[in-house]
């Protein structure tokens, strides 16, 4: 079993909390990048490993629960704790195998991705978004099947340069930084959003929202000037760059002379994908690399 998720950054989001876990979330958009984590479940010791690295072990452990061992073992082209929903993608991946291996229905593998990301304080959105795919926006919070997101049918697909900046914030601590007051500025940006479903105007909104949340100014340096930036945001470490097709070379190529990690994509056309063999997941190496998409 292959599980395929694409790495999500949020522009805007305004948590919302409730006594059930599944109805927790928020309210935002953001875009599903065509830029994929791709992971395969191996039967035996449960854990999951990214990069040969292993992570998120006691949300594994959790997921394993009253069933059998089932790991998996993935390729991402980011780093976790970086803004682009990389957790989501894992604990999605994971829960998944095991609750195959164990004859459950998908969505509950969903909708415990979630619970998982919400108890951990690793993400209130993702799992919804990268469920959906594309320029998602985030109707109504909680877990699928419970909360609801609509994926945007875009006119154009724009080309979009991405980087990974050296800056790492675990989710909680970036969320204690936000006040009541500008999460009420990101709403009525939200809902001029939910209206126009204009990606222009997601860009500009998404950047003023994050702009009194990140430092901007080492990315206002360096692309200042810069022809073909159409707009751009940042999310954590994530930089997402709108350019005119002409120009994606010239920027991916500046940005990487100051060492940021650099991708080229678009925004994704589908949400998660899963590749399914005929048999329960197989005692056999986990991959441990993958193509970005």
């Amino acid at each position: 079993m292959r599980v395929k998720v694409p790495l999500h950054v949020s522009g805007l989001w305004i948590p919302f909390k409730s006594e059930n876990p599944l109805e927790t979330g928020s309210y935002g958009a953001g875009l599903n990048l065509d830029l994929y984590m791709e992971a395969e479940a191996t039967a035996g010791d449960c854990g999951i490993r990214v990069n040969n690295e292993t992570v998120l072990r006691d949300q594994s452990l959790e997921i394993c629960s009253g069933g059998p061992g089932v790991s998996v073992g993935a390729y991402s082209p980011v780093s976790l704790g970086s803004g682009f929903g990389l957790s989501a993608g894992l604990l999605i991946a994971h829960a998944l195998a095991a609750y195959r291996a164990k004859g459950l229905p998908s969505l509950r593998a969903f909708q415990v991705a979630h619970v998982l990301e919400v108890k951990y304080s690793t993400g209130l959105g993702d799992v919804l978004s990268e469920y959906t795919g594309g320029f998602a926006i985030r109707l109504k919070p909680g877990a699928p099947g419970v909360g609801v997101a609509h994926r945007v049918m875009l006119p154009e697909n724009p080309v979009l340069v991405v980087g990974e900046l050296p800056y790492r914030e675990p989710t909680h601590m970036m969320l204690s930084r936000i006040s009541s007051s500008l999460y009420s500025e990101a709403f009525s940006y939200y809902r001029r959003i939910v209206e126009t479903e204009d990606l222009h105007e997601f860009f500009t909104y998404s950047q003023a929202f994050t702009r009194r949340i990140f430092d901007y100014s080492t990315v206002d340096k360096v692309l200042q000037g810069v022809k073909g930036v159409v707009s751009f945001y940042l999310k954590k470490a994530a930089l997402v760059i709108w350019v005119e097709d002409e120009y994606a070379l010239e920027v991916s190529e500046l940005l990487g002379s100051k060492g940021v990690k650099v991708f080229t994509t678009r925004v994704s056309s589908r949400g998660v994908t899963v590749e399914y063999s005929t048999k329960s997941p197989a005692k056999r190496e986990p991959a441990n690399q993958g193509e970005t998409g």
